[in-house]
């Protein structure tokens, strides 16, 4: 287990240190996929995380669960910004996949949390200058800012 899942593992939180391993990494792109998890983590909220909670997924299961599912998420964002796609699919198979257990329900809603976190975050994009995905190879200086990590 690498140290990005210990640590979402053990507190249940997304850092930003989960989505690069070197300097090089501190890419636009991954800075996005980090807010992306953050913001699905939100969005899963209190009632979902019980009902996740009374089938055996903790905080860490739900973090690790995130940083996975904004993760699958990279390879069509970098469509995207190739013009290859016009929008995003999000998919069950990730979900499926990361939680084999989950019945049709508990994935529909984690599908639907999903989607709501993608929608909310691409609205804050289209005022953000941080412009990741139009630049994605950019420098994100924001995973030097201190203020981010715990």
């Amino acid at each position: 287990m690498g140290e990005a899942q210990t640590h979402a593992e053990r507190q249940g939180k997304i850092s930003p240190a989960d989505f690069f391993a070197g300097d090089a990494e501190k890419t636009k792109i991954n800075w996005l996929c980090f807010e992306y998890a953050a913001q699905l983590q939100t969005i899963i909220g209190t009632s979902l995380k019980k009902k996740l909670k009374r089938v055996g997924i903790g905080e860490g299961d739900i973090a690790r669960f995130c940083i996975h599912y904004s993760k699958t998420m990279k390879q069509q964002i970098l469509r995207i910004s190739a013009e290859e796609f016009r929008a995003v699919h999000l998919s069950p198979h990730p979900i499926k996949r990361f939680f084999p257990s989950l019945n049709d329900k508990l994935v529909n809603d984690l599908l639907k949390a999903a989607q709501s976190a993608w929608d909310e975050l691409t609205q804050i994009c289209v005022v953000c200058p941080v412009k990741c995905i139009s630049d994605k190879n950019g420098r994100a200086t924001l995973f030097d800012d201190p203020d981010y990590y715990e």
